[in-house]
């Protein structure tokens, strides 16, 4: 490539050469007669292929390039342009690539214009042209064939149509001559100069647009061919840029060698905006960047400096310049060639130590590396090998591996070869149990095989001494990283008997069945005995190496131990439990023929004799009797001095042991006297006074079998009480036993009653009875005696009769009253009158006759107390003689009457005698005054006088202390402030005494305050002082309440659960937690906004405390529905006014109540004379209530089913009579009769009927009377129900089943039927009608048989008595709020529910344990006939012997004899209990175990438990405290002397063991 050096004055243009080039090129044209187009495409073929012009001017060359070639690829042509020197130089193309315009329209204006009309040619035609060209033009540089020349300008002109920025909308046109044309053409550079057409008609120039449009209106010329033409903008850059580098001219490097690449750019401008980018393969490793501030085209170079690595080898690498003209100008690039490099390196022995698999070489495990390839050689001890042979197990060693390439490398190699293992045991091995384990396996492999044992599926490690746990079949695998392989080995282990286990203690009830296991492991398999107490009812099973006793039908002699025995060849062991059976006393299996002697003193007596009631001689070890006289089995007693005797009947037996069975043996003796006296000799007690009597019983015996009776007259004033008899004369303060427990001689005791007296009770008897209550065996009736009778006079104080003696009288001045003070007491008691002495009254007795006003006092006095009443009299004018005097004079007529009516009321009113007799004194201002019954409202006035007395040390009224606030009321950590100030002038000074805040004396000040930060006590009680002058102190206390509310307030439900009974009784608690004081507690029940009922406590204490308001509530239909909630307030108004209370959450009460009906439950209707008559037996009640009807009259239709559950009833024949309709649910049953009676008729025929009806009456009646039977039925009506056959008249049936009652007359019957819901039925000739239902299913069905005869009586019915059954859907029993297993000793309730079963009266749910029932609960007291849900439940504590046991209850429906037999009955499915409780150790108790230097020690730490305990074991020696052993039995021979302990724990409890560990040496 030429380089374009800068124009001087004898350089030739580029566009002279360019027009000249052109001229040559046409000239040729024309002399070869080639036509214009062929001249034009050859001129751009010759731009195409890069023909250069070469001018010689001034020794300067200068390279005109026509139109520039810019890089190639395989992919795409890329042309560059640029545009020269004469502004005329265009070039360009039409349509796209591989169109149908695709032919070339670049030209010259002046020379070239005519080549536009190639528009229409096709692309392989204007290659057909080219190729034309080409033949006729061979220039003299040209060395490559016509063909490779043809293909290179092929591929130039594709190149062209893809780079030029201009497209044609539409690309090309065909049109009709004359008419208009528009092309629109539109470039998509950014930078350039400007578009523009060239044509013979509408051609435009240069425009600085993107898109410009050709138009012509119209279009005549034939040939025209329009231009579309691009001028590019102008910039030095080079056409191509060169690279070079510092290697070898081959590209050859050395790896890790210093190497540099040059990047030369020539001829570029300006150098600032140029940027080098070097490339490796695609990817940039550099830029270079230059701030030359030159603006003219210099040659400018970029050095990028490089190290190479193998991984370079076969690399390309590249440098681009960038040319960057901003938004300005283009964006310009070129690249230069790419240079391949070559890296030599290595060769490189990649293995130092290898590891080969057995038959494979040398040549797969260690690669040698290298470029060039390197020569590598192995050998072994100095010799040659072949590493392509594979290798075997022998062949593994050093190894000496050499590579030759581009330099020389020797290594040594150790080469390993791998294998897998080989191994080889025994298929059995036998050994004694604690031997060690002597076998020998062979394993051989590489790399060297790990073994491995196996045991179950688990690994595990080979034991040292062998254990019995250790016989069984192993798996031993040997394996490396190459296989696996195992093989099976049979270990078998000789040893005793191991301690036996699943042989527990039992706890069983009675009448059960009892297993009792005894499981043992040995090698040989142990052989089993028993040894216990023999019973018929206990079996022994073996079965697979386990031995199992069953005990049948436990009883209380089956109580007892029982040792299971298991051995073999190595030895024996053994094991007892106990088997307890509950709700059977454990008894000795001994029989005494008098079991219980009550003999009397000095009497004779019987022998008694022990015998065993076992016949089985094996069982009996040894019998006797102990205490008394006995002649080996018989007793005999000595009745005068064997008191205390206590025979016993001793035996020992096999299983059970030593057992004893006692001779209830009594010698009795009736007391000598017995007699009742006043503890401290009172003839007379004073009443609500307690005082002692006492009883006093001598020599009787046994004591503790006397009881004493209280009398008071006839009447029993105390229950027998034997607690409050004691020995005669001990004082308990003497710290005696008083008791007469023990003592069987003769004692003297005493009884005393505390005893509180009315004066109703003066005069009264008291007597006391001892009686001796020996049992049945003893004499009967008991032996008694009863004391002499003790009269006891009661005194009590006088009370005055205040009734008859007011507090205030008021006298008329002229007329005296009379003051009567009647007193009651015993002793009678003195009445004494007291007055002033300037009162001058007349005394009579106990009668006072006052005229004066004043205070009069009587007193009443006796040798009990002293009471006094005082009678305030209060004088009052008389002024109505004045007036009547003056109405006199001044109407006569009217003095007249008033006199009289005033000497009816002075007679009436003012000479009357006043009584003070059980008068009351209180101390209001006034009073109300009785005169004959009236009361009259007088206003007194209260009088003092000198006569009152004062008790006590009066206080100076010139002391006032005051308090502000007057009391304080604090929450208990609250604070709090009071103020203590006297209203007198001169103090010495004020103090507070208090545990919080008190200030001492403070001098000189009115008023102090008391502060108290935080309130810490329960009671405080700060008192104020005031010494005054005088040396007087006042002081006052101020009270103080401290409180604090609940914590909380909650409702606990009524005591029964489920829905409420109305009528019932519930009670109901509501718990306040942490409240105080409790005596300002208020507890408030709610039912919905109202209160209806409120608590308060009278306790003192100041403490928090936990309340609870207890309140019986009887249930009521009105509160169903209703929220019940409870209240707690504080009340301390009105010093805390508003205090917040607390509220418990409501609760909503549901009452089941019988039916009630809405109107009342008799009615009489009067038949309309139109119409129809609508009877309403709507009620209330909870549940529904279901509803029946019957009519007076027999063969009464009904509308559809009216009478069927329907509150309303239309009868469909408007008759009258008493109609009557029952509504029912489980709560009761309510009948309400409906007398419906015809309208009013004219009397007369009603006379007549009514006197023809009453002689019909009279005559039935007598009739009736003769005719009656002693049964209360007519001989003239009878029925019976027949089922097939004759049946009583009770018919029970199942749901849904048929049934078939037959009804018969006795006599000739005018109409037979049955009255019915369903299926009635009714005939007029025969004696018989049959009622039936194919299927029963309407509960409240009740057919009544009917009959209306010739002869009286004219109709009787009876009803049949029958009874729709159903078995329940289910039967169900579950835990009530809890779910789980159960924890022994804690109470659990099951419920038991039984769905949908009628007649729930006749239903039994049976409870059971296991086969044992335990309970049973029947509903007879319900009464619904339908179906219902009803449930059960029973409480339970179970133990641990009843884990595993089986709950279920069982429906039954006892229907009696007409029911089923066996009554139906549903079981549910059993609940299986699954009691938890505590470990119990079989052994608890510590320990001693001997060591022996190299022998094993066992500890056996045994618990059972529910869940299974845990156990864990620890070590008083320092290097043994944790132990990692978790089995209950500890095996070892490698344990220290010291303490061992071990804990048994589950989920409830841990119980520990120890075991004391002590040295001891083998004897020799």
């Amino acid at each position: 490539m030429g380089t374009p050096h800068p124009r001087g004055p004898s350089t030739l243009s580029p566009s002279l050469l360019l027009n000249q080039m052109r001229r040559d090129v046409w000239d040729r044209s024309h002399r070869r007669n080639l036509n214009p187009l062929t001249s034009c495409l050859l001129m751009r073929s010759l731009v195409s292929v890069g023909v250069s012009v070469k001018c010689l001017l001034n020794n300067s060359r200068l390279t005109a390039k026509l139109g520039g070639r810019g890089r190639r690829d395989e992919k795409k042509v890329e042309w560059d342009m640029q545009r020269g020197v004469d502004d005329r130089l265009m070039w360009g193309w039409k349509g796209r690539e591989g169109g149908p315009s695709s032919a070339c329209l670049w030209t010259a204006r002046t020379d070239c214009l005519t080549c536009s009309g190639i528009a229409g040619v096709k692309g392989h035609e204007a290659r057909r042209h080219n190729n034309n060209i080409l033949s006729g033009l061979k220039p003299k540089e040209e060395r490559a064939s016509r063909r490779e020349r043809r293909k290179k300008l092929q591929a130039e002109e594709l190149s062209a149509h893809a780079s030029c920025p201009l497209e044609l909308s539409p690309p090309s046109v065909v049109v009709r001559y004359g008419d208009p044309v528009s092309i629109n053409c539109t470039t998509t550079e950014s930078v350039f100069e400007g578009i523009g057409w060239e044509a013979t008609h509408g051609g435009t120039g240069v425009e600085k647009v993107s898109h410009l449009t050709w138009t012509v209106e119209s279009l005549t010329e034939w040939a025209a061919s329009p231009l579309c033409f691009f001028n590019p903008s102008e910039d030095a850059f080079p056409e191509t840029i060169s690279m070079s580098t510092s290697s070898d001219p081959h590209s050859v490097m050395t790896e890790m060698g210093e190497y540099n690449f040059i990047c030369d750019i020539h001829n570029v401008a300006p150098v600032q905006n140029l940027t080098i980018r070097w490339y490796r393969g695609d990817t940039i490793i550099s830029t270079d960047t230059f701030d030359n501030p030159i603006k003219e085209p210099v040659n400018q170079s970029s050095v990028f400096s490089f190290t190479p690595t193998r991984r370079d080898n076969g690399a390309t690498f590249r440098c681009e310049a960038h040319l960057d003209l901003r938004t300005e100008g283009p964006q310009l690039n070129v690249s230069s060639e790419e240079f391949n490099i070559t890296v030599n390196y290595g060769p490189d022995v990649q293995c130092s130590n290898i590891e080969v698999l057995e038959g494979t070489t040398l040549e797969e495990y260690c690669p040698v590396t290298g470029n060039p390839t390197p020569f590598v050689k192995w050998l072994k001890d100095g010799r040659p090998i072949d590493p392509s042979i594979p290798l075997s197990r022998e062949k593994a060693g050093l190894y000496t591996i050499e590579a030759e390439g581009s330099s020389f490398v020797r290594n040594s190699v150790q080469v390993f070869v791998l294998y897998g293992p080989i191994l080889k045991c025994p298929s059995n091995y036998t050994a004694l149990e604690y031997t060690p384990l002597n076998f020998t396996c062979f394993v051989e492999g590489f790399p060297q095989p790990e073994t491995t044992l196996y045991k179950d599926g688990e690994e595990v490690e080979f034991p040292g001494n062998l254990t019995r746990s250790d016989a069984g079949q192993y798996l031993i695998t040997a394996s490396n990283d190459l296989s696996s392989v195992n093989v099976t080995m049979e270990i078998n282990v000789i040893y005793p008997p191991s301690p036996i286990v699943e042989l527990e203690d039992s706890e069983v009830d009675v009448g059960s069945t009892v297993w009792l296991k005894c499981s043992s492991t040995g090698n040989p398999r142990p052989k089993y005995f028993w040894d216990y107490y023999w019973a018929a009812n206990v079996m022994e099973e073996k079965e697979d190496g386990i031995s199992r006793l069953v005990i049948h039908n436990a009883t209380a002699y089956n109580t007892g131990s029982y040792t299971c025995h298991a051995s073999n060849d190595r030895g024996n062991v053994s094991k007892t439990v106990k088997v307890t059976v509950k709700g059977a006393e454990p008894e000795c299996p001994v029989r005494i023929t008098l079991d219980r002697m009550v003999v009397q003193y000095q009497d004779s007596a019987p022998t008694a004799t022990c015998t065993p009631m076992s016949t089985d001689d094996r069982n009996v070890e040894e019998i006797s009797w102990q205490g008394g006289m006995a002649n080996n089995t018989v007793w005999l007693v000595d009745t005068h001095k064997d008191w205390d005797s206590r025979p016993v009947c001793t035996a020992t037996f096999r299983g059970i042991g030593t057992c004893q069975k006692h001779l209830n043996f009594i010698l009795y003796k009736t007391p000598d006297s017995v007699s009742i006296r006043p503890v401290e000799n009172l003839s007379s007690v004073v009443e609500d006074r307690e005082f002692q009597l006492q009883c006093d019983i001598t020599n009787v015996a046994p004591a503790q079998n006397l009881t004493v009776q209280w009398y008071r007259g006839n009447e029993t004033i105390e229950p027998l009480a034997k607690g409050s008899l004691r020995v005669a004369g001990c004082l308990p303060e003497s710290d005696t036993d008083c008791g007469l427990f023990g003592i069987r001689s003769p004692l003297n005791v005493s009884s005393t009653i505390n005893v509180t007296l009315n004066r109703k009770h003066s005069g009264a008897e008291f007597r006391c009875e001892a009686q001796l209550d020996l049992g049945p065996e003893g004499p009967q009736p008991p032996p008694n005696m009863m004391s002499s009778p003790l009269n006891i006079t009661v005194y009590y104080k006088p009370t005055i009769n205040t009734t008859k003696l007011p507090k205030t009288i008021p006298v008329f001045r002229g007329y005296p009253e009379q003051l009567v003070c009647e007193a009651d007491g015993h002793p009678p008691p003195k009445i004494q009158w007291l007055f002033t002495s300037d009162k001058v009254p007349h005394r009579s007795g106990d009668t006072l006759i006052v005229s004066e006003a004043g205070l009069y006092n009587c007193s009443a006095t006796n040798e009990v107390d002293s009471i006094t009443h005082g009678v305030v009299v209060i004088l009052k004018e008389d002024y109505l003689p004045l007036i009547a005097g003056f109405v006199a004079v001044t109407v006569v007529a009217i003095s007249i009457v008033f006199l009289f009516i005033y000497s009816i009321y002075y007679k009436n009113t003012k000479m009357r005698r006043y009584s003070l007799k059980n008068a009351k004194l209180n101390n209001t201002h006034s009073s109300n005054v009785a005169h004959n019954g009236w009361d009259l409202q007088f206003p007194m006035t209260k009088l003092s006088y000198g006569l009152i007395a004062y008790t006590g040390t009066p206080v100076s009224s010139s002391c006032t202390i005051q308090m502000s606030p007057p009391q304080v009321v604090v929450r208990f950590g609250d604070p709090f402030s009071a103020s203590c100030s006297s209203s007198v002038d001169k103090i010495e000074g004020i103090g507070w005494e208090s545990q919080y805040g008190g200030t001492g004396l403070q001098e000189e000040v009115s008023s102090l305050p008391l502060v108290v930060e935080s309130v810490k006590d329960w009671s405080i009680d700060p008192q104020c002082f005031i010494n005054l002058p005088s040396g007087e102190q006042c002081t006052q206390q101020l009270t103080v309440t401290v409180y604090k509310t609940p914590d909380s307030v909650s409702l606990s439900p009524p005591s029964q659960m489920g829905p409420l009974v109305e009528g019932q009784k519930y009670r109901m608690q509501c718990d306040i937690v942490d409240v105080a004081p409790v005596r300002n507690l208020s507890v408030y029940w709610h039912k919905g906004n109202e209160i209806f009922h409120s608590d308060t406590f009278d306790e003192t204490t100041l403490l928090p405390v936990n309340k609870s308001s207890i309140f019986d509530w009887t249930a009521h239909r009105d509160d169903n529905g209703s929220q019940i909630w409870c209240e707690a307030k504080l009340n301390f108004e009105p010093e805390v006014p508003n205090l917040p209370s607390n509220l418990s959450k409501s609760q909503e009460l549901i009452v089941l109540y019988p039916p009630a009906f809405a109107n009342p439950e008799h009615e009489t209707l009067e038949l309309p004379a139109h119409g129809e008559i609508t009877l309403n037996c709507t009620a209330a009640g909870n549940p529904m209530p279901v509803y029946s009807w019957h009519s007076p009259h027999a063969i009464q239709g009904t509308k559809g089913n009216q009478m069927k559950n329907q509150p309303i009833f239309t009868p469909s024949i408007q008759l009258p009579g008493t109609y009557n309709c029952t509504a029912s649910n489980n709560q009761g049953t309510r009948i309400k009769y409906f007398t419906v009676i015809e309208a009013t008729r004219n009397h007369t025929t009603v006379a007549a009927l009514v006197g023809v009806l009453g002689s019909l009456g009279v005559l039935m009646l007598i009739g009736g009377l003769y005719f009656m039977t002693p049964e209360g039925t007519f001989p003239f009506c009878k029925g019976s129900y027949l089922r097939g056959q004759p049946v009583p008249s009770r018919v029970v049936v199942g749901f849904g089943e048929p049934v078939s009652v037959s009804c018969e007359a006795a006599r000739p019957v005018r109409v037979l039927g049955w009255e019915s819901a369903i299926s009635a039925a009714h005939t007029q000739q025969d004696l018989s009608v049959q009622w039936k239902v194919d299927s029963l299913i309407d509960w409240i069905e009740e057919p009544i048989c009917y009959g209306v005869f010739f002869t009286a009586p004219r109709q009787c019915e009876e009803k049949l008595n029958l009874v729709l059954y159903k078995t329940p859907d289910s039967v169900s029993i579950r835990q009530v709020n809890h779910t789980g297993p159960m924890v022994e000793g804690k109470e659990y309730q099951l419920l038991c529910e039984v769905q949908n079963i009628a007649p729930v009266q006749y239903l039994t749910l049976r409870w059971y344990k296991g086969p044992t029932e335990v309970y049973n609960h029947s509903f007879s007291d319900l009464t619904s006939s339908s179906p219902v849900q009803v449930s059960s439940i029973l409480l339970i504590t179970p133990t641990r012997a009843e884990n595993g046991v089986q709950y279920r209850c069982v429906a039954e429906l006892e229907l009696g004899p007409e029911g089923p037999q066996p009554p139906p009955a549903v079981t549910s499915e059993p609940l299986n209990a699954s009691v938890y409780f505590a470990p119990v150790l079989l052994n608890p108790e510590p320990e001693v175990v001997d060591l022996i230097a190299g022998a094993e020690t066992t500890l056996n730490c045994t618990a059972t438990g529910n869940p299974a305990p845990v156990y864990s074991w620890q070590s008083s020696h320092p290097t043994q405290q944790r132990m990692e052993e978790e089995d209950a039995v500890l095996t070892s021979s490698s344990l220290l002397p010291g303490t061992y302990t071990c804990t048994a724990s589950n989920t409830l409890e841990k119980k520990s063991k120890q075991f004391i560990i002590k040295a001891q040496t083998k004897g020799v």
